[in-house]
């Protein structure tokens, strides 16, 4: 692990630490002024720093050594993101406010079209990697994840690709897809399924591997 990489690794506790004490100000001394501060250290702070590290170091689809010497922007990127993660009710707060979600991942680097809908319970892993068309609805629990790690010959073998879903999909509750899923329009999957990476699911079939509870 590069210097770059472990001084990005403390991102999550000095992120937690920030809000903090932005949290103590606002006890402090209440008003809007104080609030402002929570929320710019909370949502802002994190978007603002990642948006300067793909600038500088864009996360690109492919397959690179995730215990390598050389420099990942993923994993800084996935440092980033990791609050979100391990509270994902801090992202649920969002969807309580409509579009406000699809807007907040626009500004990560996806690109999500018009009249999605979010469930609470949604989880997206990688923030800037998702491709989503008009009129897609995701269920309770669904995941994205558009990475995955896999050990071979010594190497972790990350491999990072995009997810990409057309126009009128539907995601059912506590489904996971994989990187490099792609979902033609008007397709579905039902839920408790799981798309397994690069699988092409289409109208009235797919290509790849999809398991689900039957």
């Amino acid at each position: 692990m590069t210097i770059k990489s472990k001084v990005f690794s403390l991102f999550p506790a000095f992120h937690v630490c920030l809000i903090l004490i932005s949290f103590y100000f606002f006890v402090k001394d209440p008003g809007i002024i104080g609030f402002s501060y929570i929320f710019l250290a909370t949502y802002l702070f994190p978007l603002l720093c990642f948006r300067l590290l793909i600038l500088f170091f864009p996360i690109k689809e492919g397959e690179s050594d995730i215990f390598s010497k050389d420099f990942s922007p993923w994993w800084a990127g996935h440092q980033i993101q990791l609050l979100f993660m391990a509270m994902p009710r801090l992202e649920s707060l969002l969807i309580l406010f409509p579009g406000l979600y699809s807007l907040w991942l626009r500004a990560w680097g996806s690109k999500i079209g018009k009249g999605v809908y979010w469930t609470p319970g949604v989880a997206n892993y990688d923030r800037n990697l998702l491709e989503i068309g008009d009129n897609v609805i995701f269920g309770e629990r669904s995941a994205t994840v558009c990475h995955v790690i896999s050990p071979k010959e010594g190497k972790g073998l990350l491999k990072v690709s995009k997810i990409r879903i057309g126009n009128y999909c539907f995601v059912g509750a506590a489904c996971i897809i994989s990187p490099g899923v792609k979902m033609d329009d008007k397709t579905f999957l039902k839920a408790g399924a799981h798309a397994y990476p690069g699988t092409h699911i289409y109208n009235g079939g797919y290509e790849g591997k999809i398991v689900t509870d039957d």
